[in-house]
């Protein structure tokens, strides 16, 4: 299993979810745009036809930002009456030391270096069922496109009795691309005339054996159309080839930001 927490720690634009609860006035277009701060753990399982053994890796809160290469996120909501878009993107790598355990030896801990290398990107329709005095509900569903790269170095100790199949050296990266049919649903709830508690939750499958993506946050507003955010997302996706290839990765952290409205 791979741990890498990193800051994802760019103003970024996403989470549409989060923002204040608005409907489109004259039957004109509204947009949602969320800057926000995700402090992200990033959770992994991954496996070459190569180099078939478990990586397992962790970094402290101290060296997040030294294990993040670069990080951004997009995302756009927009909404004419009761039917609307969303467009959410986000790209990761990240890089770190590792360890491999080598199950014939016993769990024998080796020492390797690997690297991660997310993107996916979701293109869903949204339909308001709910729009009252005390929230909204939105059906949400659409294709999400994920492009997951894995590589893995390592240098296994000569004259190490290694099991068949388990090469002393290797170095060699591998990309999964896949996309998933995505369904699920968006809350606003008005807790208070300025707290809101807002949610999503989508789930999937197709090119993965199963994908999901979650949020909870709650909005302060400061303003007309802005409010402040904070709360916490998580990602995650299990993806398994004939090949041997395979990644079971989560991305999970708290958020904050401000949310936009126009």
């Amino acid at each position: 299993m791979v741990r890498l927490p990193a800051m994802i720690a760019a103003l970024v634009l996403a989470a549409p979810a989060a923002a204040e609860d608005g409907s489109a006035s004259d039957g004109g277009w509204t947009f949602n745009l969320v800057p926000y701060l995700w402090l992200s753990g990033s959770d992994a399982t991954v496996s070459h036809p190569g180099f078939p053994v478990e990586v397992k890796a962790s970094t402290s809160f101290g060296e997040i930002f030294r294990k993040l290469d670069v990080g951004a996120m997009v995302a756009l909501e927009g909404r004419r009456g009761r039917w609307g878009f969303l467009l959410d993107g986000l790209y990761a790598k990240l890089s770190d030391e590792a360890t491999v355990g080598v199950p014939q030896l016993g769990g024998l801990p080796l020492t390797a270096a690997i690297g991660l290398r997310t993107f996916t990107g979701l293109a869903a329709v949204q339909y308001r069922a709910v729009d009252d005095g005390t929230g909204s509900l939105d059906i949400v569903a659409g294709p999400r496109f994920w492009s997951y790269r894995t590589r893995i170095d390592a240098s296994l100790p000569a004259g190490l009795p290694l099991p068949p199949g388990i090469p002393p050296t290797y170095g060699r990266a591998e990309t999964l691309h896949w996309v998933d049919a995505m369904a699920g649903a968006k809350a606003v709830v008005h807790l208070a005339p300025r707290l809101t508690l807002n949610a999503h939750a989508m789930f999937g499958a197709g090119g993965s054996r199963f994908s999901s993506d979650s949020l909870l946050a709650f909005g302060v507003a400061a303003g007309r159309n802005v409010s402040l955010l904070a709360g916490y997302r998580y990602l995650s996706a299990n993806v398994r080839r004939d090949s041997g290839l395979a990644a079971d990765m989560s991305m999970h952290g708290p958020i904050v930001g401000a949310g936009i409205r126009f």
